[in-house]
């Protein structure tokens, strides 16, 4: 897949959209990082909502931006005999990216990628009960995920970091992604409930929930 980037001619303008993002790691808190760690940052956040790039990806966009002067590259050592390489984003690379998150993002299209829901597309070809079984496993992902943002709400409060005026639109998504993953569970669930009252055959699919009892007004003369 091509990646979307600008069309500007400036240098170091048009950089794919994943090049913006190892380069906004790297100046949002000013910091010396291997692609490893980088790789690491993406799994921890962007992979909610964007997607997380492979190391090897990282690599060959820290190359680019360091040919093109916006991140600088330095050897430390690891031991006697290893070594690490870390990168640090340069003063033309900090205005770069805060010129990119300025720009509108009209022209980037938004892609939507559920194998769950693309199974339920093509669920002529199977039986309710199999797709209740694809939709059970996303629920179970779900709830995986919400957890997995709670813990890192709390973990960042834990640590402070929700004082640092850098990560303030971070948390904010936060909360924007825990609310989204739990209208997606809603969602699912009521998927997998419609689908699960087309197999009559299997009743043990349905799910039973309690009725409310009717609050009735009292017997006696009208008022």
């Amino acid at each position: 897949m091509v990646e979307p980037s600008s069309t500007a001619d400036a240098p170091g303008e048009g950089l794919p959209t994943t090049a913006y993002t190892v380069l906004g790691i790297l100046a949002t808190l000013d910091e010396e990082l291997t692609a490893a760690e980088i790789k690491k940052r993406c799994d921890y956040t962007l992979r909610w909502f964007y997607w997380s790039p492979a190391v090897s990806h990282i690599r060959r966009e820290l190359f680019r931006l360091r040919d093109l002067g916006l991140v600088t590259e330095r050897e430390v050592p690891l031991g006697r005999s290893r070594r690490s390489v870390v990168y640090r984003a340069t003063a033309r690379g900090e205005e770069l990216v805060r010129r990119w998150a300025a720009a509108p993002a009209v022209d980037e299209p938004v892609v939507l990628k559920d194998p769950a829901l693309l199974r339920v597309y093509f669920g002529h070809f199977t039986e309710p009960h199999e797709l209740v079984a694809v939709l059970d496993g996303r629920l179970a992902q779900l709830e995986e995920q919400i957890a997995d943002l709670v813990w890192s709400r709390r973990r960042m409060q834990e640590l402070g970091l929700d004082a640092e005026p850098e990560l303030r639109h971070r948390l904010a998504l936060g909360e924007y992604l825990l609310r989204a993953a739990h209208a997606e569970q809603g969602n699912v669930r009521q998927l997998r409930d419609r689908i699960a009252d087309a197999d009559p055959e299997r009743p043990g699919l349905q799910v039973s929930r309690p009725r409310g009892e009717l609050r009735r007004r009292p017997a006696g003369p009208p008022s």
